[in-house]
């Protein structure tokens, strides 16, 4: 996903490089980029069109619509997602009361209808691998590093694959690849990359919140009442699969 790709630049380049510039213009102006010419964005970027259509292929996209589109993709991707926000202008205590009913009454439902034997399946795997590789992007990516280091104390390998899954991966009998997609975004999104992925000869898992997504191998679905506690529930289930 296009907020991936830009992180990873803005946390490996030099601040005055023309990429972080760029990128962090990209970021902070994400609404905008759709509808502008390439001549503004370079100008905004204090650069060369030349220079910011090498940008976009860098990133993996053959023209700047095809850019824009990620932009788009990415706007709709964070609207599905957006949680509602609190209100210092109300009772705190009220409202910390609310959402923490909310969480243990979705709790509740998730313990019911989760499917136990593959639940199970899944917490065997894990423990039976000796390389766990691990992906996902926006908000499952920073699952996907509290996956990685909860597992580094258990001295078990666990790899995180970077966005496009474009690296060479020399997956073993031994070896399992977890998908993390909260809200099935991925599936919605990347299209191109769950199509590699599921080419990959790897004992492979989902996991996601989404109860319609076709997948052909092992998939855990998460249930929830409430979109907007997705990624709450998702994290509980990590957090008592790594207890084992």
């Amino acid at each position: 996903m296009l907020i991936d790709k830009l992180n990873i630049i803005l946390n490996s380049n030099d601040e005055f490089s023309p990429k972080y510039v760029i990128s962090l213009f990209v970021k902070n102006n994400l609404n905008d980029i759709p509808t502008m010419s390439i001549d503004a964005i370079a100008l905004s970027c204090h650069t060369s069109k030349s220079q910011i259509s090498k940008y976009v292929k860098s990133l993996g996209y053959e023209t700047m619509k095809d850019f824009k589109v990620a932009c788009l993709d990415n706007i709709s991707s964070i609207e599905r997602t957006n949680k509602t926000l609190f209100s210092l202008q109300k009772n705190i205590e009220n409202q910390f009361i609310d959402f923490t009913s909310n969480i243990i009454n979705e709790l509740y439902f998730t313990i019911k209808h989760i499917d136990e034997v593959k639940l199970l399946k899944l917490i065997n795997d894990i423990k039976n691998s000796q390389r766990i590789f691990v992906y996902g992007h926006g908000h499952a990516r920073t699952l996907c590093s509290y996956i990685q280091n909860e597992l580094s104390t258990k001295q078990k390998e666990t790899i995180i694959c970077d966005v496009d899954f474009e690296n060479e991966y020399n997956f073993k009998d031994s070896d399992l690849l977890l998908i993390m997609s909260i809200n099935g975004d991925t599936f919605y999104f990347n299209k191109r990359v769950i199509h590699h992925i599921l080419k990959c000869p790897v004992n492979t898992w989902l996991m996601s919140c989404k109860n319609d997504i076709s997948f052909p191998k092992n998939y855990l679905y998460i249930p929830t009442t409430n979109i907007k506690y997705n990624d709450y529930l998702l994290r509980h289930v990590i957090d008592f699969i790594l207890m084992y």
